[in-house]
């Protein structure tokens, strides 16, 4: 049964791709903010990861492998794996959080709600992927 014949209105592809970009730039925004202190080596960056037991120094490095992701995930060609490497990222993320005992739905959830976020865009800016990711009732 289509949209119409169901008495939904039509989706449209230019409305559902300008969403979907809105929301990647409001994610990209982020990872721009984050990858940005962790490259320009803000003491906050050093105190955070000296907080959550990982080595010291490392703010740097993880600031350059997202970029990598986030570079994969905005090219057009590379946007599927990028995603799955956000999301694996920000899994990543989600484990350090639990092990460091930090609260559920501020810092544990924090890495899953991008991922879900930059999931989001793409799904609303690829047909394909919506097609084969489709919601259905």
């Amino acid at each position: 049964m289509t949209d119409i014949a169901a008495g939904a209105a039509p989706k449209s592809g230019k409305a559902l791709t300008i969403a979907g970009w809105t929301m990647t730039g409001l994610f990209t925004a982020f990872m721009a903010f984050d990858i940005g202190i962790k490259l320009v080596r803000l003491p906050v960056v050093e105190e955070t990861i000296i907080g959550l037991h990982l080595p010291s120094g490392s703010g740097f490095a993880i600031g350059l492998l997202e970029l990598a992701i986030v570079a994969l995930y905005l090219f057009p060609r590379t946007a599927l794996l990028g995603a799955v490497l956000i999301a694996a990222l920000m899994g990543g993320t989600a484990g350090v959080n639990l092990v460091n005992a930090k609260p559920l739905f501020s810092h544990i959830l924090f890495g899953p709600y991008l991922a879900l976020f930059a999931w989001g865009g793409l799904w609303l800016r690829d047909a394909t992927l919506r097609g084969l990711l489709p919601i259905r009732r």
